[in-house]
């Protein structure tokens, strides 16, 4: 098993711990881990991204090469902790050591999401947006780089930024549709080269430039090891449950993110449950790891959940997706989301969502769950008013 493997395994190991809810949190508050310094929960984050960035470019042949996921997760073997499966997605580890790199983007029809996202190496948040259209020119700041007339241009603090392109995929049989997309995505650079990185931390620093508030913090954990990772991995698991609350609100902005707790390094750690996931005006996600009792979800016992079918303040669409807690993926052989495209709303406006492990054949949808089994679901929310999120799906 290789050292990503390893990682990841450890991530999904940690995380475990999360569905468990207030009954967790009271049975180990006597035992809990000591927090992590500050210094270490910036590291591990770091030290997470720039590993997935190596294992990336490794399977894209190269920096500087599009990645195009052709499939989605549903068969619960996705190494991403919580896939979503509104989308496929186009990656790339850009590689700005010889020049700038240029993405032109197809126009498509109204009516289908799709988004690039960019995030440096420090897992900040650079640049968004929602149905981009033509060239991108990504730049390293400080450098002197040309890009193409016409081409909007993105300034990069670091040599090596993550590019993430989402297209929407409505059902099974969109799915050719989002391909055609994919195929379409041009992308033009200099050169493309093996991502190597020994020591993550040290490769940051010499590679980006840190942002000032966090250069001395960074520069402290600098020798910041595997085990140093594993470790806070636990505490992170251990703590997980309190940001079921907040959702993703704070954890994936840029370094000057207006969110509550976008400065507080835990939160920024305990992003990378949702590693690359997008700040709160692109998208809001909900982590239900309880009922409406705020009792912990089991396959043991049924449980219904009712929310709007066009629910207020957001703009694009909403899906519901459920996860085993103790693999934190998809369930194999079963249906694990529902969205707009594939359900109806009743005569109330509102869709009826029944988790249990026999069909309920009572007009609700059916979301098959383990007998025995913990899970949780999570409800995400594209282009949401920030001011008006929405509640718990609970009568």
């Amino acid at each position: 098993m290789n050292k990503t493997a390893i990682l990841i395994l450890s991530m999904v190991f940690a995380f475990g711990f999360m569905a468990c809810g207030e009954k967790v949190e009271t049975e180990k508050a006597a035992n809990q881990p000591e927090r992590p310094s500050d210094a270490d929960l910036m590291a591990f984050k770091v030290y997470h991204h720039m590993m997935y960035m190596v294992t990336t470019a490794k399977q894209a042949g190269g920096t500087n090469k599009l990645l195009h996921t052709k499939e989605l997760p549903t068969e619960g073997t996705d190494p991403v902790v919580t896939p979503a499966l509104d989308h496929i997605y186009t990656k790339v580890v850009v590689d700005l050591t010889e020049g700038p790199v240029t993405v032109e983007y197809p126009e498509i029809e109204e009516g289908r999401y799709y988004s690039i996202h960019i995030t440096d190496q420090e897992h900040y948040t650079i640049y968004d947006q929602i149905h981009p259209k033509g060239k991108y020119t990504i730049v390293r700041k400080g450098k002197e780089m040309q890009a193409p007339e016409g081409s909007t241009v993105i300034e990069s603090p670091g040599d090596y930024p993550h590019l993430f392109i989402r297209i929407q995929v409505k059902t099974a049989e969109d799915m050719v549709n989002a391909w055609a997309i994919q195929e379409k995505i041009k992308l033009t650079s200099v050169s493309s080269k093996e991502l190597i990185i020994e020591n993550p931390i040290k490769h940051t620093i010499e590679t980006h430039d840190v942002y000032p508030q966090n250069k001395e913090i960074l520069t402290s954990v600098v020798d910041f090891s595997k085990e140093d990772y594993i470790r806070v991995s636990n505490y992170i698991g251990v703590v997980a449950p309190k940001f079921s609350v907040t959702g993703n609100i704070g954890m994936f902005g840029p370094i000057d993110s207006e969110e509550p707790n976008s400065n507080d390094p835990e939160y920024r750690a305990a992003a990378i449950v949702g590693h690359l996931g997008f700040p709160l005006h692109h998208a809001y996600y909900g982590p239900f790891f309880t009922n409406c009792n705020d009792e912990v979800l089991n396959g043991d016992k049924t449980e219904v959940f009712t929310l709007p079918y066009e629910p207020e303040g957001v703009e694009l669409f909403w899906s519901v997706t459920r996860y085993s807690a103790l693999t934190r993926n998809t369930i194999p052989g079963k249906n694990d989301l529902f969205n707009a495209y594939n359900t109806k709303p009743d005569t109330d406006g509102n869709i009826t969502i029944t988790f249990s492990v026999e069909d309920p054949k009572n007009g609700t949808y059916w979301m098959p769950v383990n007998a025995g089994e913990p899970y949780y679901f999570v409800v995400r929310y594209y282009k949401p008013d920030m001011n008006n999120l929405p509640k718990k799906p609970c009568k």
